[in-house]
């Protein structure tokens, strides 16, 4: 069954790095963290705050490569050691009420790092509904919506007053 499946993708020029030609920036490329499970202090209801609850982190952000090639030095790249101790301290520093807090946070810690351009995060309540379901959200942040930046003239709200007669 998986052979047909990989036979069918391969047909219509999808392939395990993904459909068509490459959508990273030129000087750019992706780094993820994918399915860190850990405890998080998180949730509104009393019995949220009892207890940490697990919670699942996927990451995918853009770095800048500030060289044409990799070289072999930890030193020259984001380190993945860096971002999971980084969510670590987060998830269990403060109670948090919100998932989309939470993975604001987390987006937040991803762009202090200076040559993260942008993060996807993913934060997902593994417990809350016993495996019937499980809830989360997933959001995106550049860098020029960090905060104390204002945005481009350009990509400002128009504010119009409400004026009644």
């Amino acid at each position: 069954m998986l052979d047909a499946i990989l036979s069918a993708q391969c047909a219509r020029g999808l392939t395990a790095a993904g459909p068509g030609p490459s959508t990273i920036p030129a000087g750019l490329y992706e780094l993820f963290l994918e399915n860190v499970v850990l405890p998080c202090r998180i949730g509104v209801f009393d019995y949220e705050r009892d207890a940490p609850q697990r919670v699942r982190i996927d990451l995918l952000l853009q770095v800048r490569q500030d060289g044409v090639q990799f070289s072999d030095d930890i030193g020259d790249v984001l380190s993945y050691d860096d971002l999971l101790s980084g969510l670590k301290r987060i998830l269990m520093d403060e109670h948090t009420n919100l998932v989309e807090m939470l993975a604001e946070k987390i987006a937040r810690m991803c762009l202090g790092h200076e040559q993260v351009q942008s993060a996807r995060v993913s934060v997902a309540k593994l417990d809350i509904y016993d495996g019937v379901a499980v809830p989360g959200i997933r959001l995106e942040r550049t860098r020029d919506q960090m905060p104390g930046q204002s945005p481009p003239a350009s990509r400002r709200p128009l504010v119009i007053a409400d004026r009644r007669i």
